[in-house]
C-alpha cells in the first residue's frame, strides 16, 4: 500500500488515487493543495517566464 508524499495518507483504492501534473500520485482530498504547492516551484515560475515572449509574439499572428 503506498501513501500519499504530501499528507501521508494511505492511497489503499484506485478512487482515492490521483496523479499530479507532475506525475505524483496524491490522494484525492490534498491533489488541488498539492497542485498550488507545484505553481509556486521556482522550475514552474520560470519555465513561465521565459515562455512570455512566445506567447506575446504569437498575438500578432491571431486574427481578431
Amino acid at each position: 500500500m503506498s501513501k500519499c508524499p504530501n499528507c501521508g495518507a494511505p492511497l489503499s483504492c484506485g478512487c482515492q488515487k490521483k496523479k499530479a501534473s507532475n506525475g505524483t500520485l496524491v490522494c484525492a482530498n490534498c491533489i488541488t493543495k498539492y497542485e498550488r504547492t507545484l505553481l509556486t516551484e521556482p522550475s514552474v515560475l520560470t519555465d513561465l517566464a521565459k515562455n512570455v515572449g512566445r506567447y506575446k509574439n504569437l498575438e500578432k499572428f491571431i486574427k481578431k
